[in-house]
């Protein structure tokens, strides 16, 4: 499980690096904290308005970069944190997953092997399957403990799997299908929190209320403070975006500024160069 942490400022440090609890990311921002220092000094009232703006956008921007996704994502000015299409790829995924750990068979066949090898591995003239499940509470616990770093889940040879009757496959997954989507949400509800326009998928929705993810705007000693914060098991494969994401928001919460700047110029009839 891996939480992260985005602090953005305005003001002297422009933007904290991204924190992921057991891993640090730093990324130099030295480039961009020049202007973004001086376009807060000029914005001055409005800086903390920019600065819940810019950050519920990373926010959301965050939340459409983390898995599921259907298509390898690409920055964009989309509102959607995410797709139908996603969330069928990452029910996919998962009954992909439980196939690298199960295999197969008929319920009386599943009965059989448990009652000829005692629970115990299924054997013949050589072991053909680690041994048999019967019910959702230990397929839960086969499923958990054949995952590894970053939410994967292991392959594991065919003599290694579990025998499982398809019924029962199918009714554990009908509740694991219900959580896809959760990573998103924990970001979805901090662009939520923080007023950004932001669309999602039902099942990303769905997850709002259990999703560890929040937004907020504080007033420091150092001008207005952005923070975004989330925990999920999918934010492994959402760091090696960070940096992109990160750099790219600086761009255009510089490019906005500067937009609002001018425009309360020509809104006070000032000549605008």
């Amino acid at each position: 499980m891996f939480s992260l942490t985005w602090e953005a400022t305005q003001s002297h440090s422009a933007l904290k690096m991204a924190k992921i609890k057991d891993k640090d990311i730093d990324i130099d921002d030295t480039v961009f904290q020049k202007r973004v220092r001086s376009l807060a000094r000029k914005l001055g009232r409005n800086e903390k308005e920019l600065i819940k703006e810019q950050t519920g956008i990373l926010a959301r921007e965050v939340a459409r970069m983390t898995p599921p996704y259907a298509v390898y994502p690409k920055l964009s000015n989309a509102v959607s944190a995410g797709t139908a299409k996603d969330i069928k790829a990452g029910k996919d995924a998962m009954f992909g997953d439980m196939l690298k750990i199960c295999s197969t068979r008929k319920s009386p066949t599943i009965t059989w092997a448990k009652k000829t090898f005692k629970g115990g591995a299924v054997i013949f003239e050589k072991q053909v399957a680690a041994g048999v499940i019967t019910n959702e509470s230990e397929l839960h616990q086969w499923h958990r403990s054949n995952r590894k770093k970053g939410n994967r889940t292991n392959w594991l040879p065919a003599y290694a799997r579990m025998w499982v009757a398809p019924v029962l496959l199918n009714r554990y997954l009908k509740k694991e299908y219900q959580r896809v989507g959760n990573a998103k949400a924990t970001f979805y509800k901090a662009a939520l929190s923080l007023g950004a326009k932001v669309t999602a998928p039902a099942n990303v929705k769905k997850n709002t209320g259990r999703a560890s993810g929040s937004g907020k705007v504080t007033k420091g000693l150092r001008g207005a403070v952005g923070t975004i914060k989330g925990r999920s098991g999918g934010l492994y494969h959402t760091i090696k975006f960070m940096p992109m994401l990160r750099r790219n928001r600086l761009i255009k919460a510089v490019k906005r500024g500067e937009f609002l700047m001018k425009k309360a110029v020509k809104d006070s009839e000032f000549k605008v160069v």
